[in-house]
């Protein structure tokens, strides 16, 4: 081999080694809860930097908006069946 193949095959080899662990090790996705996306929401509003009459405006919709009650698919299917 020539002086420029075998570094290049260590880091390709090292490169093969990172991306397949790297893909071994990733969570399993799920869907965010009400809760926590309620959370994430007042949290990218606080880093807005907004005045606080519009910081409490737009507070306040999240938090009413969380209050509403949850309507499932299987609830609104069995609603449409029924009539």
């Amino acid at each position: 081999m020539n002086t420029l193949a075998r570094p290049l095959l260590a880091i390709f080899a090292v490169f093969a080694i990172a991306i397949s662990s790297g893909c071994a090790s990733h969570p399993e996705l799920r869907a965010y809860t009400a809760d926590e996306t309620r959370q994430l929401q007042l949290e990218a509003l606080q880093r807005r930097g907004l005045s606080l009459d519009d910081y409490e405006l737009q507070r306040r919709v999240i938090q009413r908006a969380g209050n509403l009650p949850v309507v499932t698919e299987a609830a609104d299917a069995d609603r449409s069946t029924k009539g």
